[in-house]
């Protein structure tokens, strides 16, 4: 475990050092929550709450148009998820990346795809109903009810 840390250290940016620990910071405390809370207060303790527009498709743009600020935010998850010693779910990714782009109000969407293989799941963040994962719109069906009671 530490020498991955060791390696996501060493190949940091100076300039995105304080965008990286934060985004390690946060995915700590979306480790705790997967093990400790359910999915929708999750979510919303992330500032990423679940979407509840009843499964409206999402529309999909060739690139959504995000600050440069935000974009390396984003970039130090991917960075921080790919050296991730408790994996980097799809998950865990969206939700990271969800909270550290808070400002733009992105929305977790969750959905499910049968294939030959068994049913598949996926997480992905979308923006004023915009998915920020291109494929995830049209490969997975929006599950629409998550930990309601």
């Amino acid at each position: 475990m530490f020498r991955r840390l060791s390696r996501l250290v060493r190949a940091v940016p100076l300039r995105e050092v304080p965008a990286t620990v934060a985004a390690a910071l946060v995915a700590a405390a979306v480790e705790i929550g997967l093990r400790t809370l359910r999915l929708p207060t999750l979510a919303r303790l992330m500032s990423t709450p679940l979407a509840d527009d009843g499964g409206m498709p999402s529309r999909v743009v060739e690139r959504f148009p995000l600050p440069p600020h935000l974009i390396v935010r984003l970039r130090a998850v991917r960075r921080v998820m790919r050296h991730w010693p408790f994996g980097d779910t799809c998950l865990r990714l969206a939700l990271v990346s969800g909270q550290r782009i808070r400002e733009m109000r992105p929305q977790l969407r969750v959905g499910v795809a049968k294939d030959a293989a068994g049913v598949r799941a996926h997480a992905w963040l979308e923006i004023d109903g915009v998915s920020l994962d291109p494929e995830a719109p049209d490969a997975y069906a929006v599950v629409e009810r998550l930990g309601s009671r």
